[in-house]
Protein backbone atom coordinates (compact mmCIF):
# COMPACT_ATOMS: atom_id res chain seq x y z
CA UNK A 1 0.00 0.00 0.00
CA UNK A 2 1.30 3.45 -0.94
CA UNK A 3 1.54 6.07 1.80
CA UNK A 4 2.54 9.72 1.90
CA UNK A 5 4.15 11.25 4.95
CA UNK A 6 6.00 14.36 6.02
CA UNK A 7 9.71 13.90 6.76
CA UNK A 8 12.74 16.08 7.42
CA UNK A 9 16.35 15.23 6.45
CA UNK A 10 17.92 17.54 9.06
CA UNK A 11 16.87 19.86 11.85
CA UNK A 12 15.51 23.25 10.88
CA UNK A 13 12.46 25.46 10.62
CA UNK A 14 9.46 23.39 9.51
CA UNK A 15 8.95 25.44 6.35
CA UNK A 16 12.60 24.85 5.45
CA UNK A 17 12.95 21.12 6.09
CA UNK A 18 9.57 19.33 5.99
CA UNK A 19 8.71 17.67 2.69
CA UNK A 20 6.38 14.88 1.56
CA UNK A 21 7.73 11.43 0.80
CA UNK A 22 5.94 8.45 -0.74
CA UNK A 23 6.71 4.93 0.42
CA UNK A 24 5.16 1.48 0.54
CA UNK A 25 3.69 0.10 3.74
CA UNK A 26 4.13 -3.61 4.46
CA UNK A 27 1.23 -5.87 5.31
CA UNK A 28 0.43 -5.66 9.04
CA UNK A 29 2.21 -8.27 11.09
CA UNK A 30 1.02 -9.85 14.34
CA UNK A 31 -0.23 -7.17 16.72
CA UNK A 32 -0.22 -4.42 14.07
CA UNK A 33 -2.88 -2.39 12.27
CA UNK A 34 -2.97 -0.23 9.15
CA UNK A 35 -4.82 3.00 9.87
CA UNK A 36 -6.14 5.57 7.40
CA UNK A 37 -5.54 8.92 9.07
CA UNK A 38 -8.59 11.20 9.34
CA UNK A 39 -7.32 14.01 11.59
CA UNK A 40 -4.02 14.80 13.33
CA UNK A 41 -3.52 16.61 16.62
CA UNK A 42 -0.63 19.08 16.61
CA UNK A 43 1.73 19.59 19.56
CA UNK A 44 4.50 22.05 20.33
CA UNK A 45 6.84 19.12 20.92
CA UNK A 46 6.59 18.32 17.20
CA UNK A 47 7.73 21.82 16.30
CA UNK A 48 10.62 21.45 18.74
CA UNK A 49 11.43 17.97 17.43
CA UNK A 50 11.73 19.28 13.88
CA UNK A 51 14.09 22.01 15.09
CA UNK A 52 16.25 19.68 17.22
CA UNK A 53 14.97 21.01 20.57
CA UNK A 54 13.13 17.88 21.71
CA UNK A 55 14.19 14.24 21.95
CA UNK A 56 16.85 13.56 19.30
CA UNK A 57 15.88 11.77 16.12
CA UNK A 58 17.45 8.31 15.95
CA UNK A 59 18.09 8.68 12.23
CA UNK A 60 17.31 10.86 9.22
CA UNK A 61 15.09 11.29 7.39
CA UNK A 62 12.63 11.38 10.28
CA UNK A 63 8.86 11.39 10.29
CA UNK A 64 6.91 13.57 12.74
CA UNK A 65 3.65 13.51 14.71
CA UNK A 66 2.39 11.73 17.82
CA UNK A 67 -1.40 11.62 17.89
CA UNK A 68 -4.25 11.26 15.43
CA UNK A 69 -7.56 9.59 14.79
CA UNK A 70 -8.19 7.22 11.93
CA UNK A 71 -9.98 4.21 10.52
CA UNK A 72 -8.56 0.69 10.71
CA UNK A 73 -8.27 -0.63 7.16
CA UNK A 74 -6.23 -3.79 7.83
CA UNK A 75 -5.39 -5.85 10.91
CA UNK A 76 -2.62 -8.29 11.66
CA UNK A 77 -3.22 -11.41 13.70
CA UNK A 78 -3.64 -10.87 17.44
CA UNK A 79 -0.63 -11.49 19.64
CA UNK A 80 -0.10 -11.81 23.36
CA UNK A 81 3.48 -10.57 23.15
CA UNK A 82 4.36 -7.05 24.30
CA UNK A 83 1.93 -4.28 25.32
CA UNK A 84 -1.71 -4.88 24.54
CA UNK A 85 -4.43 -2.59 23.23
CA UNK A 86 -6.82 -1.15 25.79
CA UNK A 87 -9.81 -3.51 26.19
CA UNK A 88 -12.21 -0.75 25.13
CA UNK A 89 -10.45 -0.28 21.77
CA UNK A 90 -12.50 -1.64 18.84
CA UNK A 91 -10.02 -3.87 16.99
CA UNK A 92 -11.87 -4.51 13.74
CA UNK A 93 -11.59 -3.31 10.17
CA UNK A 94 -13.70 -0.18 9.70
CA UNK A 95 -13.49 0.90 13.35
CA UNK A 96 -12.47 4.44 14.22
CA UNK A 97 -9.62 4.66 16.72
CA UNK A 98 -7.20 7.16 18.22
CA UNK A 99 -3.42 6.87 18.12
CA UNK A 100 -1.78 7.24 21.51
CA UNK A 101 1.16 9.61 21.99
CA UNK A 102 3.98 7.69 23.60
CA UNK A 103 3.21 4.54 21.62
CA UNK A 104 3.59 6.05 18.16
CA UNK A 105 7.19 5.91 16.90
CA UNK A 106 7.58 9.49 15.72
CA UNK A 107 10.88 8.88 13.97
CA UNK A 108 9.96 5.86 11.84
CA UNK A 109 6.22 6.37 11.30
CA UNK A 110 4.73 9.44 13.00
CA UNK A 111 1.20 10.65 12.33
CA UNK A 112 1.71 13.49 9.81
CA UNK A 113 0.65 11.19 6.96
CA UNK A 114 -2.35 9.82 5.10
CA UNK A 115 -2.02 6.18 6.18
CA UNK A 116 0.29 4.38 8.59
CA UNK A 117 1.05 1.07 10.25
CA UNK A 118 1.03 0.96 14.05
CA UNK A 119 1.11 -1.47 16.93
CA UNK A 120 -2.39 -2.34 18.08
CA UNK A 121 -1.22 -1.27 21.55
CA UNK A 122 -0.94 2.27 20.16
CA UNK A 123 -4.68 2.35 19.41
CA UNK A 124 -7.27 3.73 21.81
CA UNK A 125 -11.04 4.20 21.91
CA UNK A 126 -12.67 7.57 21.28
CA UNK A 127 -15.84 9.02 22.79
CA UNK A 128 -18.89 8.29 20.64
CA UNK A 129 -19.98 11.92 20.31
CA UNK A 130 -16.57 13.35 19.32
CA UNK A 131 -15.98 14.39 15.73
CA UNK A 132 -12.68 13.51 14.06
CA UNK A 133 -11.00 16.78 14.99
CA UNK A 134 -11.97 16.48 18.67
CA UNK A 135 -10.87 12.85 18.80
CA UNK A 136 -7.46 13.80 17.38
CA UNK A 137 -7.13 16.59 19.95
CA UNK A 138 -7.89 14.57 23.08
CA UNK A 139 -5.51 11.94 24.32
CA UNK A 140 -2.29 13.94 24.61
CA UNK A 141 -4.15 16.30 26.92
CA UNK A 142 -5.75 13.53 28.98
CA UNK A 143 -2.52 11.55 29.37
CA UNK A 144 -0.52 14.66 30.25
CA UNK A 145 -2.89 16.59 32.50
CA UNK A 146 -4.57 13.53 33.96
CA UNK A 147 -1.09 12.12 34.51
CA UNK A 148 -0.01 15.30 36.30
CA UNK A 149 -3.05 15.16 38.57
CA UNK A 150 -2.35 11.50 39.33
CA UNK A 151 1.25 12.34 40.15
CA UNK A 152 -0.07 14.91 42.63
CA UNK A 153 -2.22 12.22 44.24
CA UNK A 154 -5.50 13.67 42.98
CA UNK A 155 -8.42 11.77 41.50
CA UNK A 156 -12.18 12.23 41.10
CA UNK A 157 -12.74 11.16 44.72
CA UNK A 158 -10.42 13.62 46.48
CA UNK A 159 -9.98 16.66 44.22
CA UNK A 160 -13.08 18.54 45.36
CA UNK A 161 -12.20 21.76 47.16
CA UNK A 162 -8.54 21.77 46.09
CA UNK A 163 -7.23 24.99 44.58
CA UNK A 164 -5.42 24.19 41.34
CA UNK A 165 -3.41 26.74 39.36
CA UNK A 166 -2.83 26.03 35.66
CA UNK A 167 -0.44 28.37 33.90
CA UNK A 168 -0.43 29.05 30.14
CA UNK A 169 -3.97 27.79 30.37
CA UNK A 170 -5.05 28.62 26.81
CA UNK A 171 -2.84 25.83 25.44
CA UNK A 172 -4.43 22.54 24.46
CA UNK A 173 -2.98 21.00 27.63
CA UNK A 174 -4.21 23.87 29.78
CA UNK A 175 -7.77 23.65 28.44
CA UNK A 176 -7.96 19.90 29.16
CA UNK A 177 -6.41 20.41 32.60
CA UNK A 178 -8.91 23.11 33.55
CA UNK A 179 -11.88 21.09 32.38
CA UNK A 180 -10.73 17.88 34.07
CA UNK A 181 -9.95 19.57 37.40
CA UNK A 182 -13.28 21.38 37.33
CA UNK A 183 -15.15 18.15 36.51
CA UNK A 184 -13.58 16.67 39.63
CA UNK A 185 -14.78 19.57 41.80
CA UNK A 186 -11.55 21.54 42.19
CA UNK A 187 -11.37 25.34 42.23
CA UNK A 188 -9.40 26.35 39.15
CA UNK A 189 -7.16 29.36 38.55
CA UNK A 190 -5.94 29.96 35.00
CA UNK A 191 -3.23 32.29 33.73
CA UNK A 192 -2.67 33.91 30.36
CA UNK A 193 -0.42 36.68 29.06
CA UNK A 194 -3.19 37.99 26.81
CA UNK A 195 -6.19 39.99 28.01
CA UNK A 196 -8.16 38.85 24.97
CA UNK A 197 -7.47 35.16 25.61
CA UNK A 198 -8.01 35.64 29.34
CA UNK A 199 -11.55 36.82 28.64
CA UNK A 200 -12.22 33.56 26.80
CA UNK A 201 -10.89 31.57 29.76
CA UNK A 202 -13.63 32.99 31.99
CA UNK A 203 -15.99 30.19 30.92
CA UNK A 204 -13.39 27.51 31.73
CA UNK A 205 -11.86 28.59 35.04
CA UNK A 206 -13.14 29.91 38.37
CA UNK A 207 -10.48 32.64 38.37
CA UNK A 208 -8.37 34.07 35.54
CA UNK A 209 -5.07 35.90 36.09
CA UNK A 210 -3.34 37.97 33.41
CA UNK A 211 0.39 37.76 34.01
CA UNK A 212 3.71 37.52 32.21
CA UNK A 213 6.19 37.23 35.08
CA UNK A 214 6.43 36.05 38.68
CA UNK A 215 5.44 39.39 40.19
CA UNK A 216 2.20 39.67 38.25
CA UNK A 217 1.52 35.97 38.86
CA UNK A 218 1.87 36.48 42.63
CA UNK A 219 -0.38 39.53 42.66
CA UNK A 220 -3.10 37.86 40.61
CA UNK A 221 -3.13 34.53 42.44
CA UNK A 222 -3.04 36.16 45.87
CA UNK A 223 -6.07 38.23 44.88
CA UNK A 224 -7.90 35.17 43.57
CA UNK A 225 -7.19 33.05 46.66
CA UNK A 226 -7.33 35.86 49.24
CA UNK A 227 -3.71 35.05 50.08
CA UNK A 228 -4.54 31.44 50.96
CA UNK A 229 -2.34 30.01 48.20
CA UNK A 230 -2.88 27.06 45.90
CA UNK A 231 -2.66 23.35 46.63
CA UNK A 232 -1.27 22.44 43.21
CA UNK A 233 0.31 24.26 40.30
CA UNK A 234 0.57 22.59 36.88
CA UNK A 235 3.17 24.55 34.93
CA UNK A 236 4.67 24.43 31.43
CA UNK A 237 6.18 27.93 31.64
CA UNK A 238 9.29 27.09 33.63
CA UNK A 239 11.95 29.54 34.72
CA UNK A 240 9.99 32.79 34.40
CA UNK A 241 7.22 31.65 36.76
CA UNK A 242 9.02 29.45 39.28
CA UNK A 243 9.73 32.08 41.97
CA UNK A 244 6.07 33.07 41.80
CA UNK A 245 4.82 29.49 41.90
CA UNK A 246 6.77 28.87 45.09
CA UNK A 247 5.47 32.08 46.64
CA UNK A 248 1.78 31.35 45.95
CA UNK A 249 1.93 27.71 47.02
CA UNK A 250 -0.07 26.85 50.11
CA UNK A 251 1.44 24.97 53.03
CA UNK A 252 2.14 21.44 51.85
CA UNK A 253 1.47 22.45 48.25
CA UNK A 254 2.83 20.88 45.09
CA UNK A 255 4.30 22.21 41.85
CA UNK A 256 4.42 19.90 38.85
CA UNK A 257 6.37 20.95 35.77
CA UNK A 258 5.50 19.36 32.44
CA UNK A 259 7.31 21.78 30.11
CA UNK A 260 9.88 24.61 30.35
CA UNK A 261 8.90 27.15 27.73
CA UNK A 262 10.85 30.06 29.23
CA UNK A 263 13.93 28.09 30.27
CA UNK A 264 15.09 25.12 32.29
CA UNK A 265 17.10 26.87 35.03
CA UNK A 266 14.78 28.35 37.63
CA UNK A 267 15.46 30.42 40.75
CA UNK A 268 14.23 28.50 43.78
CA UNK A 269 14.00 29.79 47.35
CA UNK A 270 15.10 26.70 49.28
CA UNK A 271 14.07 28.16 52.68
CA UNK A 272 10.56 28.78 51.35
CA UNK A 273 10.38 25.24 50.00
CA UNK A 274 11.44 23.94 53.41
CA UNK A 275 9.18 26.15 55.50
CA UNK A 276 6.14 25.50 53.33
CA UNK A 277 6.88 21.76 53.03
CA UNK A 278 6.55 21.98 49.26
CA UNK A 279 6.89 19.17 46.74
CA UNK A 280 8.49 20.09 43.40
CA UNK A 281 7.97 17.37 40.81
CA UNK A 282 8.30 16.85 37.09
CA UNK A 283 6.03 14.94 34.71
CA UNK A 284 6.95 13.34 31.39
CA UNK A 285 4.67 11.21 29.24
CA UNK A 286 6.72 8.04 29.70
CA UNK A 287 5.43 7.86 33.30
CA UNK A 288 2.01 6.87 31.92
CA UNK A 289 3.53 3.72 30.43
CA UNK A 290 5.87 2.94 33.31
CA UNK A 291 3.34 2.94 36.14
CA UNK A 292 1.31 -0.28 36.14
CA UNK A 293 -2.35 0.39 35.41
CA UNK A 294 -1.97 4.15 34.94
CA UNK A 295 -2.67 4.19 31.19
CA UNK A 296 -5.82 2.14 31.72
CA UNK A 297 -6.96 4.49 34.50
CA UNK A 298 -6.43 7.60 32.37
CA UNK A 299 -8.23 6.13 29.38
CA UNK A 300 -11.13 5.16 31.64
CA UNK A 301 -11.25 8.69 33.05
CA UNK A 302 -10.98 10.21 29.60
CA UNK A 303 -13.96 8.22 28.38
CA UNK A 304 -16.02 8.79 31.54
CA UNK A 305 -15.54 12.57 31.65
CA UNK A 306 -15.47 13.23 27.90
CA UNK A 307 -18.59 15.41 27.92
CA UNK A 308 -17.14 17.74 30.57
CA UNK A 309 -13.60 17.64 29.13
CA UNK A 310 -14.37 17.92 25.41
CA UNK A 311 -11.32 19.56 23.77
CA UNK A 312 -11.41 22.93 22.05
CA UNK A 313 -10.27 22.80 18.43
CA UNK A 314 -9.13 26.30 17.56
CA UNK A 315 -8.44 25.78 13.86
CA UNK A 316 -7.79 23.16 11.20
CA UNK A 317 -5.24 23.07 8.39
CA UNK A 318 -4.70 20.83 5.41
CA UNK A 319 -1.96 18.27 5.97
CA UNK A 320 -0.25 19.78 2.93
CA UNK A 321 0.10 23.00 4.94
CA UNK A 322 1.56 21.28 8.03
CA UNK A 323 4.87 23.12 7.92
CA UNK A 324 3.27 26.57 8.01
CA UNK A 325 0.69 25.31 10.55
CA UNK A 326 3.53 24.37 12.92
CA UNK A 327 4.85 27.90 12.69
CA UNK A 328 1.34 29.21 13.38
CA UNK A 329 1.28 26.99 16.46
CA UNK A 330 4.54 28.60 17.59
CA UNK A 331 2.86 32.03 17.87
CA UNK A 332 0.51 30.75 20.63
CA UNK A 333 -2.24 33.08 19.43
CA UNK A 334 -4.93 30.40 19.67
CA UNK A 335 -6.90 28.69 22.43
CA UNK A 336 -6.92 24.91 22.46
CA UNK A 337 -5.71 22.63 19.70
CA UNK A 338 -4.67 22.99 16.08
CA UNK A 339 -5.55 19.99 13.90
CA UNK A 340 -4.33 18.80 10.49
CA UNK A 341 -6.66 17.18 7.97
CA UNK A 342 -5.38 14.88 5.19
CA UNK A 343 -6.94 15.43 1.77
Amino acid sequence: MKANCLQFPEYGRPTDVLTFSEHTLPEPGPGQAVVKILAIGMNRSELNYTMGKYVPARAFPSCVGQEAVGEIIALGAPTKEGPQANPATPLEVGAKVALLPGRVDMQSMGTYRDVGIYDQAALAPIPDDFNNEEAAAYWMGILTMGGCLELAGLNPDNAAGKKILITAATSSMGVIGLKLAKAWGATTIATSRSADKAAQLADLADHVVICDDSDSLIAGVNAATKNQGVDLSLDPVGAAFYPGLITVAAQGGQIISYEMLTGRDATISIPTVMIKDLALRGFALFRVYQQPGLLETLIEQGMKYSKQVRPIVSDTFALSDAASALETLETSNHIGKLVLLPA
